[in-house]
């Protein structure tokens, strides 16, 4: 197994990608030169393998943490597949669709949501994406590794926590959407996963790049931890270190500050 000098975890919207949902030109070359200083690039979203793979096709990166912990890739072999029992799917759905919001059902190859509304546009839009196809009977054919809820009402957040709370773990991650997975599990949980098979024990060189709610779980278990300029300030306050917005080379002073350049 080869070894590295060190591991360093990026989100990809609002960290990563700018506002057109690419990795900019600099950021690119940034990724090339942590390679050839043999430092291990890898991605950790909430985005599913299929879109992380189409993004990330002009890097060698070939490791991630996807669909907030579910599904993890080591150096292109599959590592972690869990998947949301059946029942608590076709649950979580019903409940759902009784409060007026439609759900997205995410495996590592594709996605299809039950029915589309205002909030499920403006989140793809958001995340310049095609909207997904419509099919509310997909779960019942697939093994499913997250639910996506699409909804702008703050309030219904907790009637879903309080019913699924013992099973599940809920990140609200935009203002129209939430994503669902197994309880306990997060980008933290695939990130230990991940660095106890590459038999990482030592975090002095770790380091994670994020700016939304779901990034706090995994600057628990790196060294170095940064929050983007554009993050929420709860996540700055979780960062050991804030640095520009993703638009205006965050990266790039981030890694200057821990003399990784």
């Amino acid at each position: 197994m080869k070894k590295y000098k060190g591991v360093l975890f990026f989100d990809l919207d609002g960290t990563l990608l700018n506002r057109d949902s690419q990795i900019s030109l600099e950021n690119l070359w940034l990724l090339e030169h942590l390679a050839k200083q043999n430092y291990l690039s890898v991605i950790a979203s909430g985005r599913s393998p299929k879109e992380i793979e189409e993004i990330t096709e002009q890097t060698a990166i070939s490791s991630y943490v996807s669909l907030n912990g579910q599904y993890v890739v080591i150096e292109g072999e599959v590592f972690a597949d869990h998947r949301i029992a059946p029942e608590l799917v076709d649950e979580v759905m019903t409940f759902s669709q009784q409060l007026g919001h439609p759900v997205a059902c995410y495996t590592p190859t594709e996605y299809r949501v039950n029915f589309i509304d205002e909030a499920t546009k403006k989140l793809y839009q958001l995340d310049n994406a095609p909207l997904p196809q419509v099919d509310p009977d997909f779960q019942t054919t697939v093994g499913v590794n997250m639910l996506y809820l699409f909804s702008e009402k703050i309030s219904d957040d907790k009637l879903l926590e309080e019913k699924f709370n013992e099973v599940l773990t809920f990140y609200r991650d935009s203002p129209f959407s939430i994503a669902i997975v197994n309880k306990n599990r997060s980008k933290k949980a695939g990130i230990q996963e991940l660095l106890t098979h590459l038999e990482l024990t030592d975090l002095m060189n770790t380091y994670a790049f994020g700016d939304g709610n779901n990034d706090i779980s995994m600057f628990e278990v790196v060294k170095y931890s940064v929050a983007m300029g554009n993050a929420g300030s709860n996540v700055k306050k979780a960062a050991t270190f804030v640095t520009h917005d993703n638009e205006t080379n965050g990266i790039h002073h981030a890694l200057q500050h821990y003399d990784l350049l």
